[in-house]
């Protein structure tokens, strides 16, 4: 392959931004190695785009969205690979890769727990919890990736908020005798505008 100029903004890019994308695509599929392979594919295609995507100065957004297609464009096939690694196999890579120098072993921790939390939702959830919550996306840039409603994105998120917080006192109440506490329902008023 022909070197393009700006090659060394690719490399240093590329550099910067597989962690992040390594991630991203862990938290969507579940397993490392196949999240290796979607970012290698995903960092190809940035390559043979990026004059055109270095001008407009839109890199990571653009790497993103290849990862995310390419991920979405996976669960719409019958043959998806299942295999998954174990956090205890991959969990230090995950901690050591991360871009952010300022965490510390327990935000590691929490973030590997989140990780494996993540892979309990149906996948259009995962995909909507992932890119709102991991990638800290807004709505509209959820449902442009995602080719659906605001709505849509906003349902997915609060079911898979609900799923996760479900998940998660099941298994305080599998370790522990404590209680866990749980957020207390919200009343709305009655028809004439008085609280029941």
């Amino acid at each position: 392959m022909e070197a393009h100029p700006g090659e060394q903004d690719f490399d240093d890019f590329a550099t910067s931004a597989m962690p992040r994308l390594r991630v991203l695509a862990y938290a969507w599929c579940g397993d490392w190695h196949h999240s290796d392979d979607v970012v290698q594919d995903t960092m190809e295609r940035l390559y043979a785009a990026w004059p055109r995507v270095r001008r407009r100065g839109e890199q990571y957004a653009y790497a993103r969205t290849t990862l995310v297609r390419r991920l979405i464009s996976e669960n719409r096939r019958a043959w998806r690979r299942h295999e998954t690694a174990t956090l205890d196999q991959a969990g230090d890579e995950a901690t050591s890769t991360h871009p952010r120098a300022e965490d510390n072993a327990e935000d590691s921790s929490q973030r590997l727990d989140v990780l494996q939390l993540l892979r309990h939702l149906p996948a259009r959830q995962r995909a909507v919890a992932v890119l709102r919550f991991v990638e800290d996306l807004p709505v509209s840039d959820v449902a442009d990736l995602l080719h659906c409603s605001e709505g849509t994105v906003k349902s997915q998120a609060h079911h898979a908020r609900r799923l996760l917080q479900q998940h998660l006192v099941q298994e305080h109440s599998a370790t522990s005798a404590e209680p866990v506490p749980t957020p207390a329902p919200t009343t709305r008023p009655t028809s004439r505008g008085a609280r029941s």
